[in-house]
């Protein structure tokens, strides 16, 4: 018999309780309200949690490796690659497989998975849940057991302190920025991990991406920024500065989605991340951005053809982005479409983007030349 119902009635601390208590084996799913996002799911075996889904946040093992140094980008992306042919088998397995890494290295980042998946669903307070008993999954690669009670103590923990962090950084959608007036001759004497966090501010990423890039923990990052905050250092944005363009603002689960496929690039998954991105394209017809990194997940593919069109779309949207029309320069000449090419390159030089960037200028001025030369020979043979 299934156990289910509303988050309003039932909180998922109590329905995790309820499980550890009666050592329950199955899988809970948990859909937020709308149903519009597939449901998030956390596996129990006997009460004990041993996996945890939501979004693609289960397969980031491979950056989480990456930031923790036991691996190199080329050793993730070959895994990949054997990931690809088949047979079903987890990233990690791979890797522990080929001597890359020990089994307690991934099990050690599978459990950081599990208690940040596990930790931002019980803030859910609207949706539906649904337990359904079963069988244990097969237990094949590396397996991880996490307390349920400790994980619901680390929750209590953290929703207390949240309380105090909440005065200055509501949610982790916010942005850090750097104080314009800062004292001068101030000395900061910063922890390595304030300044690995100190270090990805930008002005335009959310303490989300931020620890998403980092592989920490979003309270972790949230009460490093609170104390920056605190010392006059890094103020905070609701939302992101607005764009030289007249592009409407990004709503924050877009922006989230973007933020997934950048990771997946990152991880040498550009498969998983045009999948994703072609997702995107087909809800937000209207966003630039998204035909953007589309198409530089299908450059990565080698599908040239397909990265013009995404590029195209792009430029339409938003005829005065400069880096758009290099982009799609290079791409249609990967076509062989050099007349499509020539005018990209031409498009982007006259823009205000080619002014502030000599290298590509001076790239784009090479290439088009290269191509009138070209397309002049080719005039010559055709007559």
């Amino acid at each position: 018999m299934a156990i289910e119902g509303p988050l309003r009635e039932l909180a998922l601390t109590d329905v995790f309780q309820l499980l550890d208590l009666s050592r329950k084996t199955g899988v809970l799913s948990i859909t937020p309200e709308g149903g519009r996002h597939r449901p998030a799911l956390v596996r129990f075996d006997r009460g004990a949690v041993t996996g945890a889904e939501l979004g693609q946040a289960h397969e980031r093992l491979g950056h989480l490796l990456l930031r923790a140094g036991k691996v190199t980008e080329s050793q993730i992306a070959a895994a990949r690659r054997v990931q690809q042919q088949g047979n079903g088998r987890a990233l990690g397995s791979i890797l522990v497989e080929q001597g890359i890494v020990t089994e307690d290295d991934v099990r050690r980042q599978l459990r950081f998975q599990i208690q940040e998946i596990v930790f931002e669903l019980i803030q859910w307070k609207d949706g539906y849940f649904r337990f359904e008993e079963g069988p244990p999954a097969s237990p094949g690669g590396v397996t991880v057991r996490v307390s349920t009670e400790s994980l619901l103590m680390e929750a209590a923990r953290r929703v207390d302190e949240w309380s105090t962090l909440e005065t200055k950084i509501p949610h982790m959608g916010v942005i850090p920025v750097f104080v314009a007036d800062s004292p001068d001759g101030a000395t900061l004497d910063l922890h390595p991990s304030e300044w690995e966090v100190l270090a990805e501010i930008d002005g335009t990423r959310p303490l989300k991406a931020i620890a998403t890039t980092l592989g920490r923990s979003d309270f972790d990052v949230a009460k490093i920024v609170y104390g920056l905050v605190a010392t006059g250092v890094v103020d905070i944005l609701e939302e992101a500065p607005p764009a030289p363009t007249s592009a409407v603002p990004m709503e924050r689960p877009l922006r989230d989605a973007l933020g997934e496929a950048q990771l997946a690039l990152a991880d040498g998954a550009a498969d998983r991340a045009r999948r994703l991105l072609d997702d995107l394209a087909r809800a937000h017809p209207d966003r630039p951005e998204v035909y953007g990194l589309l198409a530089d997940a299908q450059q990565r593919l080698g599908r040239w053809g397909e990265a013009v069109i995404a590029l195209g779309r792009a430029a339409a949207l938003d005829p005065l982005a400069g880096q758009t029309h290099y982009n799609l320069g290079f791409a249609a000449a990967h076509t062989g479409d050099l007349h499509r090419a020539r005018e990209s390159w031409d498009t982007y030089l006259r823009l205000d983007d080619a002014a502030n960037d000599r290298v590509r200028r001076s790239r784009a001025e090479r290439a088009r030349d290269a191509a009138d030369s070209l397309l002049a020979v080719m005039d010559e043979e055709g007559r």
